[in-house]
């Protein structure tokens, strides 16, 4: 006996898959998305040196000194900018890469069994999770100890060591981490646990097929109440180190944003949507986000399950929400282009985001105490660890093993697009 049905209107449910993409189809503006979110990753990482605002491996002198002597404070390091710069890209950028990973998994699971999706994300995420926690996260770690002065030896001596202990933050012991590396695991679990969820809607009509006609700005704004409502209670409580096991904010607002995706990804009408209210997305999230720092300026915020510091967190949700569907919208409008730059960004994505914290981590290390201002050294940094992702990301195109394991086009298709 077979209760289960879609119930969305039959004109409704053959218009969405009508409208869906091609199996072997490809939206230009997500590769788009995702190329900026990564390339962003390295001036994000090499800002949190001199801000403090947030874990890295390697920090300037001062702020360095102040973790270990446990008085880090916030705002009281670095140009205002780069803090500025630090927390707005922090409320919503990996938000919007779980949001285009959500899209990719619609479009990738309509080509594929539940199986194969599976081995498929195995093979995408938790290989180069385990290959680079044991080749490129040692390398960071050991320029961290060197930077705290808790090891002095070369790179090779220090490499037993990696796995002395679980690192659980700066100036704690212990070495072994996956560093940057966290969102592959996170995701691999986000496409396993809700993959059930995900077959339930392909059999049966997802939530958005009962939604009649066009979708309006209250349905594409929503969301930002639940993801408000999940900072607000979860992160006070669990203010975000990615330890997988432990971090209630992160894994349930990443997995609603995930989910929310995959819902963009198999209704048109919903990115069509985004596309139409995006100036109202942005509008929402740029006035959270604001508000949110207003919070910190007028009121006591405290620590923990304080009143005022759970409306911070609520609207750090609102703002995440409003800014990943307006670059969202705003992609869509604008960055649906291919071409020969297309295919670069596609070929730099995944080397950028696997590689280009070992290269800013050394370069930062070097220039430790050299005679220069902090945003000369941050923009040396920044643009060693871009280039040095570019010449490997060439390099390994012509060598097979890893332009398979990059994701990178042989030599002659990145003749075209």
């Amino acid at each position: 006996m077979e209760r289960d049905q879609d119930t969305a209107p039959a004109a409704t449910r053959e218009t969405i898959s009508s409208a869906l993409p091609r199996s072997g189809e490809r939206l230009a503006y997500l590769d788009w998305l995702r190329f900026l979110v990564v390339l962003s990753l390295a001036p994000f990482h090499g800002a949190l040196s001199y801000s403090g605002i947030g874990t890295v491996w390697v920090y300037d002198n001062p702020v360095r000194d102040a973790i270990r002597a446990g008085q880090l404070r916030f705002g009281e390091f670095g140009p205002v900018a780069l803090q500025y710069f630090t927390v707005f890209m922090d409320n919503w950028f990996m938000h919007l890469l779980f949001f285009v990973s959500g899209i990719g998994a619609a479009v990738s699971l309509r080509k594929r069994s539940a199986r194969a999706f599976v081995a498929e994300r195995a093979d995408r995420l938790l290989k180069p999770l385990l290959l680079m926690t044991l080749i490129a996260i040692p390398v960071q770690a050991w320029l961290r100890s060197l930077d705290f002065e808790t090891f002095s030896g070369g790179f090779f001596e220090f490499y037993p060591h990696f796995f002395d202990g679980i690192y659980s933050g700066p100036g704690r012991p212990g070495n072994f981490e996956y560093g940057h590396l966290w969102f592959l695991l996170y995701l691999f679990a986000f496409c396993v646990i809700a993959l059930p969820l995900f077959g339930r809607w392909k059999r049966i009509g997802s939530p958005t097929g009962r939604i009649e006609g066009d979708v309006h700005a209250g349905w594409v704004l929503a969301p930002a109440l639940w993801i408000g409502l999940l900072e607000e209670f979860f992160r006070p409580g669990w203010p975000g180190f990615q330890n997988f096991v432990n971090d209630w904010a992160n894994f349930t607002v990443y997995l609603s944003i995930f989910v929310f995706g995959y819902l963009a990804g198999g209704d048109p009408r919903l990115p069509d949507a985004i596309e139409r209210h995006r100036w109202a997305a942005l509008a929402l999230g740029v006035i959270a986000f604001f508000a949110r720092l207003a919070c910190y300026r007028v009121l006591p915020v405290g620590s923990g399950y304080d009143a005022f510091n759970m409306l911070a967190q609520f609207l750090r949700g609102i703002a995440a929400w409003g800014l990943i569907i307006a670059a969202t919208g705003f992609g869509r409008r604008h960055l649906n282009l291919t071409g020969r730059g297309w295919g670069i960004a596609r070929d730099l994505s995944f080397p950028l985001y696997l590689l280009h914290a070992v290269p800013l981590t050394a370069a930062t290390y070097l220039l430790l105490g050299a005679p220069l201002g902090i945003w000369s050294r941050w923009a040396i940094s920044v643009v060693a660890s871009w280039t040095t992702v570019a010449i490997c990301t060439f390099v390994f195109r012509y060598i097979p093993p890893l332009q398979s394991f990059f994701t990178i086009r042989p030599p002659h298709r990145a003749q075209g697009a």
